[in-house]
Order: structure tokens, then C-alpha cells, then sequence
């Protein structure tokens, strides 16, 4: 079990870190290609959107793929795709880079979900789920410190060395996961979703439109509004993120004790934490910078919890219906990721500040909390769910 839990967390990471890569490398590409910050955005607004664009399709063929089919794939377009940035390094190529690697890590997440499942004892499901999810807080602390590495060394040597840790993890996947793909869920038809499911991936859209920021533009708004050398901003990220990480993996642990009944509204909570932490962000950034770094760990922990507690939340609620269940969240989930990005450099853009995005991401993630709440009263589609056989909601 926890092989295949530690392959899939680095799979999952490195699916993502394209994404992360056009952040925490991004004044260095702004330097050298000349973009703005909506150009930037762009970029890792196209990699989380095509995630979303192919979730669904990913839904529909990751069981019949198999988990190790889905992750192989993510991880062999992830080196083929840090190879192509290095090696060219131009917008266009750039662009192109952002939209396969998204797509492919749509298959990523839902073989991660399939994979875990398949193997995890009962009882430990959210943690086990957000375990593996807490692979891209991991990778991320990691490519965070390439911005100062991109100032010394160039952003291409931060490219291929995520090009040859997705060859390494392709391989372990191979090695790793059986030929089946560790799945129990076979094609056969699953049963539709309940009425009302359409507020989980609303949840999601506002939840990652509120915090996705947190990860693509920290380190750009610390070394521009609090003055930081690069270096020290990748730092800054990279010790948010680690700190995050525990605090993710105890709100896992709690979100398993509160059950699956209250899970969702678990979640409702870590969105309202995460709006205290933007605030501190603003706040710090102005006056006090021990308080910009604390809002950063609150905000970045509350990320991370709630990306690993929504994936827990969709079994919740789909436990007989995973793999539409995940395509359709995570549609939600990276759209919002398409906007947020580039909306956020857009909007830093036309105010020649950040005050107004972040306080815009406040507000997105208190009606995040809301959305939650609405998920908790959508009743669980079982595995013995009739096809076509509607319910009414109800709180669970």
C-alpha cells in the first residue's frame, strides 16, 4: 500500500510541477522572453485549464486505461515536455508545453485516485488520498528554490531536471503499480450522480480560483511588493510549503475522525482559514513582514488541505461513481485554475498592484465555503445505485 502511495504522490507532484515551474521561475522568464504578467499567468492559466478541459474524457477512459497506463503517460509528457522548454525555451513552445502536460495530468489525477483506492484500508481513505496529494506540496517546495537556481544557473536547468525526474518516476511507475493498474473499477457503466453534485465542483472552481494564486504568484508578489532578492522569496515559499504540509496532513487525520458525514463541511472551514491567511498576506506585504510569512504558511496549509480533503470529499459523495465523480470535480477544479492565474496577473496588471486580486481570492473563498456547505447535503451515490434512478438530497 504505501508503495503505491509514495509512487502516486510523486506522480501527482511532478504531473503539476509544469504549472509550478512558470511560476517560481517567473521574473526569470519575464527577463529573458519579455512577457507581462498577464502573459505569465497565461501560461499557467493554459496548464491547469487543459487540465480541466480533459478531465472529463480522462473520467471516462482512466479505469479502462488502468491507473499505471494514466500515470505512465503523465509522466513520460512531463520529461518529453521540460526537454521541449529547455531545449527551444521560446513563448509559443512554452505555450505548447503547458497545454499537453496539463492534459496529460488530468489522466494523472484520475489513475492517482484509482490507484489509492484500490489499496487503502478502510478507515483511512481521506488520509491516504491526501498523503498522496501532499506529493505536490513536495515538489513544489523543491521547484520553489529554482528561482534562485533560474538567477544562477538559468531557467532551462530548472526545466531538465524536472525532465529527468519525470523519466525517473515514469520508470517507478512501471515498476511499481500493477499491469491492471491497481484498480478495482472496471467499465463497466457506474451510476449517474445525485441532484445537486453540480455544488461540489463549484466548490472546487471557487475554492481553486481563491487559493491558486498562493502557489503561482507568492514568490512574484513577495520579490515585488516586500522587496525580497529571489532567492529568498523561493525560500520563503519553499518554507511555507513544508510547513503547509503538516498542517495539511493534520487536517486529514482530523477530516477522518469528523467521518465522511461532515467531511465536506471540514472543507467549508479550511476556505474560511484560507481567507484569514490572504489577509495576512496583505496586510504583512504593507506593514509587518513576520505577518506576511505567517499568512502565507495559514493560507498555503489551508490550500493544500483543501486540495487533499476535496479529492476525499468526491469518494464521499461518488463512492460507487469515482472516476465521473473526479472528471467532473476536477473539471470545476481546473477551470478555476484556467481563470485564476491569468485573471489574478490581469488584474495586477490594470490596478499596478496586488491589492485588488488578492482581495478579490478573499472573497472567492468565502463563497467557497458556502459552496461546500451545499456538497454536504448531496446523498452518496452508492456501487449499488440503479442506472438512471434519481433521489432526493438531504443533508448526509
Amino acid at each position: 500500500m504505501w508503495a503505491v502511495i509514495t509512487v502516486c504522490g510523486l506522480a501527482i507532484g511532478l504531473g503539476a510541477g509544469p504549472g509550478f515551474l512558470f511560476g517560481f521561475v517567473g521574473p526569470a522568464l519575464q527577463a529573458e522572453l519579455r512577457v507581462s504578467r498577464a502573459g505569465l499567468g497565461l501560461l499557467i492559466g493554459l496548464f491547469f485549464g487543459f487540465t480541466g478541459l480533459t478531465s472529463l474524457l480522462a473520467a471516462r477512459w482512466g479505469a479502462r486505461l488502468g491507473a499505471r497506463r494514466c500515470l505512465a503517460l503523465n509522466m513520460v509528457t512531463v520529461a518529453l515536455g521540460g526537454a521541449a522548454a529547455a531545449s527551444w525555451g521560446n513563448y509559443p513552445v512554452l505555450a505548447v508545453v503547458a497545454v499537453t502536460a496539463g492534459a496529460a495530468y488530468a489522466f494523472g489525477n484520475v489513475g492517482t485516485n484509482l490507484a489509492v483506492m484500490a489499496v487503502v484500508r478502510p478507515g483511512i481513505g481521506g488520509f491516504a488520498l491526501t498523503l498522496k496529494t501532499a506529493g505536490v506540496p513536495a515538489i513544489a517546495s523543491v521547484l520553489a528554490l529554482g528561482g534562485g537556481w533560474a538567477e544562477t544557473a538559468g531557467w532551462r536547468a530548472v526545466a531538465w531536471a524536472l525532465a529527468a525526474a519525470g523519466g525517473v518516476v515514469a520508470l517507478a511507475v512501471l515498476l511499481t503499480l500493477p499491469r491492471s493498474g491497481g484498480s478495482t473499477v472496471t467499465a463497466r457503466a457506474e451510476p449517474p450522480l445525485r441532484r445537486g453534485f453540480w455544488t461540489l465542483p463549484l466548490a472546487a472552481f471557487l475554492f481553486i480560483c481563491g487559493t491558486q494564486p498562493l502557489q503561482s504568484w507568492m514568490v512574484t508578489y513577495v520579490h515585488d511588493e516586500a522587496g525580497l532578492p529571489l532567492a529568498q522569496a523561493g525560500q520563503l515559499m519553499a518554507a511555507g510549503t513544508a510547513f503547509g504540509l503538516t498542517g495539511m496532513l493534520g487536517a486529514a487525520r482530523w477530516a477522518d475522525r469528523l467521518g465522511a458525514r461532515r467531511r465536506a463541511v471540514f472543507v467549508a472551514l479550511v476556505c474560511v482559514v484560507a481567507a484569514v491567511g490572504i489577509a495576512g498576506l496583505l496586510a504583512g506585504a504593507r506593514w509587518w513582514l513576520p505577518l506576511l510569512a505567517a499568512g502565507a504558511v495559514l493560507g498555503v496549509s489551508a490550500n493544500l488541505a483543501g486540495a487533499g480533503l476535496t479529492h476525499a470529499v468526491v469518494i464521499d459523495r461518488a463512492p460507487g461513481s469515482v472516476g465521473r465523480a473526479s472528471g467532473v470535480t476536477m473539471t470545476g477544479y481546473y477551470a478555476g485554475a484556467l481563470v485564476a492565474p491569468w485573471g489574478f496577473g490581469a488584474l495586477a496588471d490594470a490596478t499596478d498592484g496586488y491589492e485588488a486580486p488578492w482581495a478579490v481570492c478573499l472573497v472567492l473563498l468565502l463563497l467557497a465555503a458556502a459552496a461546500y456547505g451545499g456538497a454536504h447535503r448531496v446523498l452518496p451515490v452508492t456501487p449499488g445505485a440503479a442506472a438512471g434512478r434519481r433521489c432526493r438530497t438531504g443533508p448526509a
